[in-house]
């Protein structure tokens, strides 16, 4: 840090000299942001409000996947950047100098959880950098146009006082009924300063002097419009030096920020040494795969990561095929020979697949007051239920293009109906058709349609009619098992989020399904009273989500070294593999002692949520453990092991 310090200080000159907005005090505070983040003392009211925003986040993660599931259905899943944008836009910021610290210090926390080098073109692309820019732009250009009406009408000889910047009256022009008021809240005026003297704008701010010059000649009426429609066009062209503003700003804090290094991959570069320099002693060799396997041991408990998409993926491909592959390697076994392996792959597998924390209650959506209040509430109910892209939205959509399909042919198979006894009555086989309540129709008996030379006719005007409704009774009947498959999954869905959802998300979603039947499908309308007493008659109390064993960072981590232990002695041996038991052994009784400290795991790129449970917590995976560490050492004590 005390290096980034040190080249800002070496910069400073060349940011008063270039750059405006006051970017070094910019810098020095994103600076100061990033160490008091890192130190863990926080004590800013921006870092403050980012680390609870972080953990509303993340429970916004748990309750998007526990609800809806992992599954996106947009074109353009949002980046890492964007969600904490809505970080940078609920925060009141006093100065610009504030903001654009913010920007910077979100670019390098989306960099940090996403685990890549914080790079200029990332920077460039993060949403709260972006739109700060936006803004300041914005602003500026607006002023600009006041600025640079100031310039042209010192440079016409319109104006006596002169623009705070090197320029020279170029014309002398005298119109008497002429006055220019220099602006006198121009904010940006140092930034403005310092754009104008950019070659692009000198040649372009030439150009529009004499413009307006010329036009004065011929029309002086109207000298305070051509000014500024001059001073709108130079304006306009302010884009392009706040652009690289932008952009050495971006290359700046790539070249200052701490780099994050990570050189725990060179241990496999030592395990290799190790190996290598023993391969020649068996004894040396047995010795060097213990440790190396006691210290991976190790690493998995205390400093895996369970975030890290590369090491999630190495552990989980070595670990999960190789437990594959060693089930059906046991299948081919006698089961007298491999009793205890089965036992312990059985122990594995109930482990994995039964949850480790029954009803956690500090996850209930009820008890995080803070979550409803946030800006994440809002997206979660956006993405739950109230984007067009949402499963509620999906299966509505559905049912109401089946119901107005469905009412489309039924009206066409009515149609047909009416057009054939139309086309009877027309041929006088019917003479009238009465629709009431007493419905009937009179026909005339002495016709041929009725006689034996009709019975072509008659089979003539029904078989199209029978062709029709045949169809239509096919397609209605399929029409009708989609629509019940259709509404049995948006009442599995709804079931599932209303019982999760704390009161506030109930009422709210409740108006939103009245509203969804009432209004915008109104062909759904008569499911609407059915509907809401299935969903919500039975949702008294908000369900405590459980907390599997893959989400809890230790627990996780014990399963992965029992995977390990077992792997090692049934491929190699309990030889090799007594010092990773001893090592279960330990970690198994230290995470059982210390079970209700939970790390909660979301997803790769979202904040482990830390907290303590007073919910029932299952102790399998501790003895799975300590089960496993046991069969590794009766194995290598039963007689003949020790050979």
């Amino acid at each position: 840090m005390q290096r980034a310090i040190i080249l800002i200080v070496v910069v400073l000159l060349f940011l008063t000299t270039c750059l405006a907005l006051e970017t070094e005090n910019a810098l020095k505070l994103y600076l100061n942001l990033v160490q008091e983040y890192e130190s863990g003392s926080i004590q800013h009211p921006f870092l403050l409000q980012t680390v609870e925003s972080l953990e509303h986040f993340s429970l916004y993660r748990f309750y998007r996947f526990l609800i809806a599931g992992s599954v996106d259905k947009r074109e353009a899943t949002p980046d890492l950047g964007h969600y904490l944008n809505f970080i940078y836009s609920s925060y009141n910021f006093e100065k610009e100098e504030e903001q654009l610290a913010a920007a910077l210090f979100l670019s390098y926390l989306s960099s940090k959880l996403t685990r890549t080098h914080l790079t200029a073109d990332e920077v460039m692309k993060n949403s709260s950098f972006i739109d700060f820019f936006t803004r300041y732009r914005d602003i500026v250009t607006k002023e600009a146009r006041a600025f640079f009406a100031w310039v042209i009408s010192y440079q016409l000889g319109l104006v006596a006082e002169k623009p705070p910047v090197d320029v020279e009256q170029r014309f002398q022009l005298e119109i008497a009924d002429y006055v220019f008021n220099p602006p006198t809240s121009l904010q940006h005026l140092h930034d403005l300063a310092l754009f104008y003297s950019d070659p692009a704008i000198q040649e372009v701010l030439s150009q529009a002097v004499q413009r307006a010059f010329e036009n004065a000649k011929k029309d002086p009426t109207r000298i305070l419009a051509h000014i500024n429609r001059e001073a709108a066009f130079v304006a306009r062209d302010i884009v392009k030096p706040i652009t690289n503003l932008q952009s050495k700003v971006a290359q700046l804090v790539q070249s200052s920020t701490p780099v994050r290094r990570n050189y725990w991959w060179m241990r496999f570069v030592l395990y290799g040494v190790v190996l290598l320099v023993s391969f020649k002693s068996l004894k040396a060799r047995l010795f060097a795969l213990n440790c190396v396997f006691v210290f991976e041991t190790i690493y998995l408990f205390f400093l895996f990561d369970p975030t890290s998409k590369y090491e999630s993926l190495f552990y989980g491909l070595v670990l999960v095929l190789g437990f594959t592959f060693s089930i059906f390697r046991l299948l081919r076994k006698s089961l007298r020979s491999v009793w205890l392996d089965v036992l312990s792959v059985t122990a594995i597998v109930f482990t994995a697949f039964l949850p480790f924390v029954y009803n956690c209650a500090e996850l209930a959506m009820d008890r995080h007051e803070r979550f409803l209040e946030s800006k994440y509430y809002d997206l979660l109910k956006q993405e739950l239920y109230m984007d067009e892209l949402s499963k509620l939205s999906f299966h509505v959509r559905r049912l109401s293009s089946n119901m107005y399909t469905s009412s489309e042919d039924t009206k066409a198979i009515l149609n047909d109906l009416v057009e054939t006894l139309s086309g009877l009555r027309t041929q006088g086989i019917i003479t009238d058709v009465i629709i009431s309540r007493n419905y009937g129709a009179f026909f005339d008996d002495r016709s041929n349609f009725f006689s034996y030379t009709g019975s072509k006719a008659r089979i003539e005007t029904f078989q199209s009619l029978s062709n029709s409704l045949r169809f239509y009774l096919l397609d209605e009947r399929s029409r009708k098992k989609a629509f019940e498959r259709d509404l049995t999954s948006l009442t599995k869905y709804s079931t599932k989020l209303v019982s999760y959802a704390a009161f506030k998300l109930k009422e709210e979603f409740k108006n939103h399904l009245e509203d969804l039947f009432s209004v915008k499908y109104p062909i759904l309308s008569d499911l609407q009273t059915s509907f809401l007493d299935r969903v919500f008659n039975n949702s008294k109390e908000v369900k405590a989500p459980h907390v599997s064993v893959v989400r809890n960072k230790r627990s996780l981590s014990i399963l992965l070294i029992s995977m390990f232990v077992f792997l090692t002695s049934f491929f190699l041996g309990p030889k090799i593999s007594i010092g990773p038991a001893v090592v279960l052994l330990a970690v198994s009784i230290f995470g059982w002692s210390n079970s209700r400290d939970l790390i909660l795991i979301v997803e790769q790129t979202a904040p482990l949520i830390e907290f303590q449970t007073n919910s029932f917590v299952n102790p399998l995976v501790f003895l799975s453990g300590i089960f496993i560490a046991v069969v590794n050492f009766l194995k290598l004590f039963r007689k003949g092991e020790l050979r």
